[in-house]
């Protein structure tokens, strides 16, 4: 075969097999979508302006894409919502979850809820800063770009507000399908919790003194006042919060205190490490031996209950997870 042929038979050979390639059937490559593909906001959502929960009123030319979270319970409401993926940064303090933990690990995270980085949250160039009252309006009013970056800011302080501000936020990013999703969720959690505590809605209401730790020397500690969120908790269980009487956000609670609040019911938030737990329980079995503790109604009767950190440390979406918990400790 000379040189010819063999070019002829390759170039024919060539042309068979493209010819038999292509009638093998080939299964689609679909191309990877963002899930905003998925759920864009309909046309005419924007422009859009509102009034953030701190009284700020701002404008939303277009739907925002990338976020940064300042605060915990932001950062959780956004992965409920399927959305966390959109986040560019977060807080030091976000670590719910595992995936919001490995965001703040890998890098991209911008400080604390107070004093964040500005500098930071300027390069990341975001769409959305989401944040709570917890960081000062003088923050959001330096960060505040728009149209380049808006900076929007909740406040919750209760279940009720929690479920307002996931409204919010379905709002403001052009998802009000995906709030709303978990809104029912976790309003058909609550209903449960209320169910269960149906039957002791006819006995009188007991009082609870709620605690962060049991410090040294047995004292008492920080307890919610009125105007926490876990006091709303504990009187949505058919309850009294005896520290409300002391008249703050969070209080230390005082030997003399204690024993004008004189509690039916002690609750403990469990402690970050097994170390500090294996203290306070320590602590906590040598309360009847103690002068003042054994004169209280909740340590004679042994209603002394530990109440897990995780859902009870952030007012988010995982809020009837920790009204479960402190509702069921109660009326045990």
């Amino acid at each position: 075969m000379n040189r010819q042929q063999k070019i002829t038979t390759y170039a024919v050979g060539f042309v068979l097999g493209c010819l038999i390639l292509a009638l093998i059937p080939r299964e689609e490559k679909k191309p990877q979508r963002h899930p905003w593909h998925a759920q864009t906001a309909v046309e005419g959502t924007y422009p859009m302006t509102v009034t953030d929960d701190i009284g700020r009123t701002v404008t939303f030319g277009k739907q925002p894409r990338h976020f940064i979270s300042l605060a915990p319970s932001v950062t959780e409401i956004l992965f409920a919502m399927d959305m966390g993926d959109h986040l560019m940064a977060v807080t030091q303090w976000c670590t719910f979850p595992e995936e919001a933990k490995a965001l703040r690990d890998s890098g991209a995270q911008v400080g604390s809820m107070d004093q964040p980085n500005r500098e930071a949250l300027v390069a990341y160039r975001p769409d959305l800063i989401l944040g709570t009252d917890l960081t000062p309006p003088v923050i959001y009013e330096a960060i505040h770009n728009p149209p380049r970056t808006i900076a929007f800011a909740l406040r919750h302080e209760n279940m009720s507000d929690i479920l307002e501000d996931i409204k919010s936020v379905g709002t403001i990013t052009g998802v009000p399908g995906k709030a709303l999703a978990l809104i029912n969720r976790l309003k058909a959690e609550r209903s449960a919790v209320e169910e269960s505590l149906a039957p002791f809605l006819e006995f009188p209401k007991r009082k609870v003194l709620f605690l962060l730790s049991i410090e040294e020397n047995s004292q008492p500690g920080w307890a919610p006042g009125e105007d926490a969120w876990v006091t709303n908790l504990i009187e949505s269980s058919h309850a009294i919060n005896v520290a409300s009487e002391l008249g703050k956000a969070w209080g230390e609670v005082s030997f003399e205190a204690l024993l004008a609040l004189d509690p039916d019911v002690l609750l403990v938030r469990e402690a970050d490490s097994p170390a500090e737990q294996a203290r306070m329980e320590a602590l906590v079995a040598q309360l009847p031996d103690h002068p003042v503790w054994s004169q209280i109604p909740a340590i004679r009767n042994g209603r002394v209950h530990w109440i897990p950190n995780g859902p009870l440390s952030i007012p988010g979406p995982r809020v009837m997870e920790a009204y479960a918990e402190i509702a069921q400790a109660i009326w045990r």
